[in-house]
Order: C-alpha cells, then structure tokens, then sequence
C-alpha cells in the first residue's frame, strides 16, 4: 500500500510539471486531459488543485487505510491508474509534438 501510495503522489507531481512543459513551453493550448478547461483558463486555481488539493486527497485516502482499508486501496488504485493515464498522453502528445518538429527542421 505505501508504493502506491508514493506512486500516485509521484505521478500527480510528475503530471503537473508535464502540464506547465506542455502548455507553457510546447504551446498545447487544451491543457491537461482531466482538467483541461482549469489548465487552459485559470493556470493558478489549477496549480492549487494538482498542487495542494489532488495530494490531500491521497494522503487522506492513504489515511483511511486502517479502518477502511478496501476503500482506501480501491481509491488510491484509481487515482494512481487515472494520473499514469493522464501522464501517459501528455508525454505521448510532447513526443508528437517534438517529433514534428524536428522532422519540420530537416
């Protein structure tokens, strides 16, 4: 249970920092797949959710696991599943991206 608890919130980290890279510096003007409409409009509410909000939920969840331990798995299985997910396409997407890029160049 604490590997996926430190996966989730490793993944919730890394997913935030692609964010910034893939809208701030590749330009991806939709912003992140589960927040995309917080990412693109307000960038500071969504680095308070992916920042502050998204961690306290899995702590919390991870805090559960004594006297709920099945929710608590079940929802730090979700989370951790849904934010590989979400990683996943934002580095496939910025692999495109710089991929047609530097075929551009040539």
């Amino acid at each position: 249970m604490r590997i996926v608890f430190i996966l989730a919130l490793l993944a919730n980290s890394i997913d935030l920092v692609v964010t910034a890279l893939g809208i701030h510096w590749l330009g991806n003007r939709e912003g992140n797949p589960l927040l995309a409409l917080l990412a693109h409009g307000r960038w500071g509410l969504f680095v308070l959710v992916k920042g502050l909000l998204v961690p306290l939920l899995i702590v919390g969840l991870y805090t559960l696991r004594r006297r709920t331990p099945v929710v608590a798995s079940a929802g730090l299985a979700v989370v951790l599943v849904v934010l590989t997910v979400a990683l996943g396409q934002w580095l496939g997407w910025m692999a495109g991206v710089l991929h047609v890029n530097l075929l551009a160049h040539l």
